[in-house]
């Protein structure tokens, strides 16, 4: 028998503690028009949509960067489908996200499943948590806009369903590209693999960039392979995208993770006509599998090496609970999408729906096989793949849970209200919903004013605090149309539907268009938010002096606000105003002051201006600075280190040499560096 149960995961938890006050404008860059893309060495045949339809922000979502590195919560609201033979868990508030899948049979964990949910810089709007099986659709590039965030949730009981068990229904509306994701999770009675049914649509009269891929993090494994249906990769290579061959690259079998030495992307280069699926097998050829339809075509091997930095990055993500409890955070990432690289998107058509199944579940494959040569080893994996789920039935099912997939339940779980903000667009145009089966709930507290503008044709209901930070945005041209209607007319002199319009016009590199806007916007009441989207345009045109100093007028008019405190120590650093940025954080509040970017930007200063004691106090306060939202990639702290070294090794006569010197593990994130 089959059960879907709502239920508790006991784990530790970060609080999310909402968005930014600020739009997400600090990524946007100044289109060049003579830029061709990435770089790369690749052959004709290759075909990879490189650069088609890339986004230069994730705006218009807002930042989630307010969680702190503390666990305070115990406790996260999860779906488990179970019968007899797996246990699958899903989280609905980090994006719908596979937590664990547990092989009743093996008594084993087939996934690396995190035992805390603790949130770092990862994904487009800041906030990512590892592990699991990630579902990310929409933007290029990147992990998607709702990875921490509720995503509507339904059930469809046995008898809903018609395919004989319950189904656990997950979907979300994506508000750059406008496509509607919706994944159906069932697990059959007697069935050994979870099976995912994933549609994708595009109902929309244009054609848009899709970007897709499930993103399956496993433990590491000394001894684990990973198992591909490809003789080739993608990855970087001096700088350009080149192809490589594999299993042995560089020396190295690539297949095998944890030989890696630094962190590293491999695209495979799937071979055509074969089965689709990866996998990570144990030295007893045991481990988890995923398949899937022709649809889902790329498959791709992420390692984070074997250097220090990467071994800081997994603890830093899973690691100490906090509470007593310890994990090693060791893991790699699996992934399947659409394209062949997550370089880039692929064209779908207008009025379209893509479709696919993916099997998730454990394999007994021969060893001898596995870890032998390598057509060897594909070849066993796909007779054992082929044995345990044929690819034709696969299809069939396909076929056969089209009217599951489109069976209207009601939501037990609303994620945000932008879909039905959306309907009641198309109801005024006289179109259709957006997938009429799926209850997107009400609209809620972020979208009242677009309904305002929707209805009356002006964006000032009248009723705003003009000293507070707006509640939303909006990107796509059916808003921007609006909106420069309404500047025309009644909002002529309502200084927010011209900064809507500016901060639109940034993230779409219209540049002279936001200049323009910006101005009459604090023509007609400067404040705070257009203050900061000022600033925010003289970084993108280049003027990173003057852009700083703008922040300081607009953190002046909202003193106490967060988010503008952050970004204005942020411009200050980039505009290496050293004796500035060191008294913009002493004139700080108490709470403002704890921030850990406020104090890691203030150690940064008190560095450059030759404060070492106060910068080495700061830096190793409890047990070593942690900045909770640092960015993948980022390195900014692990500098600090090695410049504040040097710097006391001049003071006090000794030598320091910066390329044997090794920072303690607390602040090297450098991912690019092998032991």
């Amino acid at each position: 028998m089959t059960t879907l149960t709502k239920t508790t995961l006991p784990i530790w938890s970060a609080e999310m503690n909402g968005t930014s006050s600020l739009p997400l404008l600090y990524d946007i860059w100044r289109p060049d028009p003579d830029n061709e893309g990435p770089a790369s060495d690749l052959a004709e045949d290759d075909e990879l949509w490189l650069s088609y339809s890339g986004v230069s922000s994730a705006f218009p979502y807002k930042t989630q960067d307010n969680y702190s590195h503390m666990l305070p919560k115990f406790g996260v609201e999860s779906f488990v489908l179970e019968n007899a033979h797996l246990r699958a868990t899903f989280v609905p508030s980090a994006g719908g996200k596979l937590w664990s899948l547990y092989d009743k049979d093996a008594d084993k964990e087939l996934l690396f499943a995190n035992h805390v949910y603790r949130p770092a810089y990862l994904a487009l709007r800041n906030a990512w948590a590892s592990g699991g099986v990630e579902w990310n659709c929409g933007a290029f590039t990147g992990h998607h806009p709702y990875t921490c965030s509720t995503i509507f949730t339904a059930v469809l009981t046995e008898k809903e369903s018609g395919i004989g068990c319950p189904v656990l229904r997950m979907y979300s509306y994506e508000r750059i590209r406008a496509v509607t994701h919706q994944m159906d999770f069932y697990l059959p009675e007697d069935a050994k693999f979870l099976h995912c049914r994933m549609r994708v649509v595009n109902d929309s009269q244009r054609e848009t960039a899709m970007y897709w891929w499930s993103n399956i993090a496993v433990k590491s494994d000394d001894k684990a392979r990973c198992v591909v249906p490809a003789d080739a990769a993608y990855t970087p290579v001096n700088g350009k995208v080149s192809c490589v061959p594999i299993p042995e690259y560089n020396h190295v079998d690539v297949s095998y993770p944890t030989r890696n030495p630094i962190a590293v992307d491999y695209f495979f280069k799937t071979n055509k006509n074969s089965r689709y699926y990866t996998s990570h097998l144990d030295e007893n050829g045991y481990g988890l599998v995923q398949a899937s339809t022709s649809r889902l075509k790329g498959r791709k091997l992420f390692v984070w090496g074997r250097g220090q930095g990467g071994k800081k990055w997994q603890e830093f993500l899973s690691g100490d609970d906090g509470h007593g409890g310890y994990q090693d955070g060791r893991y790699c990432e699996i992934q399947c999408g659409l394209a062949h690289s997550q370089y880039e998107a692929i064209p779908m058509p207008p009025k379209t729906a893509w479709e696919w199944i993916e099997y998730y579940g454990p394999m007994h494959a021969d060893p001898a096989k596995i870890h032998g040569a390598w057509h060897d080893a594909q070849n066993e994996l796909c007779s054992c793949l082929e044995a345990a789920a044929p690819i034709a039935e696969m299809e069939k099912e396909l076929l056969d849970t089209k009217a599951m997939a489109l069976t209207a339940v009601a939501a037990v779980i609303c994620g945000e209200g932008w879909a039905a903000l959306e309907n009641m667009r198309r109801d005024q145009k006289g179109m259709p919903h957006i997938c009429p089966h799926l209850d997107f709930g009400v609209t809620g507290e972020d979208q009242r004013m677009w309904e305002h503008l929707l209805l009356t044709g002006s964006l000032n209901d009248g009723t705003d605090d003009d000293n507070a930070a707006p509640l939303s945005y909006q990107r796509r041209n059916e808003w921007i149309q609006r909106l420069k209607k309404a500047a025309a007319g009644p909002d002529r002199y309502y200084w927010k539907t011209h900064y809507m319009l500016a901060c639109a016009y940034m993230a779409d590199g219209k540049i002279e268009e936001a200049e323009d806007a910006i101005e009459k916007s604090c023509l007609c009441r400067t404040n705070a938010w257009n203050t900061y989207a000022r600033a925010e345009l003289l970084r993108i045109q280049g003027n990173n002096r003057a852009a700083a100093e703008t922040m300081l007028s607009a953190a002046g008019m909202a003193k106490n606000d967060l988010s503008l405190c952050k970004m204005t120590a942020r411009m200050l650093m980039r505009a290496e105003m050293w004796q500035v940025l060191y008294d913009y954080t002493s004139s700080l509040n108490a709470e403002q002051k704890r921030l850990h970017r406020i104090r890691f930007y203030r150690a940064q200063a008190a560095v450059k201006l030759g404060y070492l004691d106060e910068a080495e106090a700061i830096l190793y306060e409890d047990g070593g600075l942690e900045i909770p939202d640092i960015q993948e990639g980022e390195i900014s702290i692990t500098n600090l280190w090695f410049e504040l070294e040097e710097k006391k090794a001049q003071r006090d006569g000794k030598v320091f040499d910066k390329n044997t010197a090794k920072p303690p593990m607390v602040f090297d994130f450098r991912m690019n560096v092998s032991d």
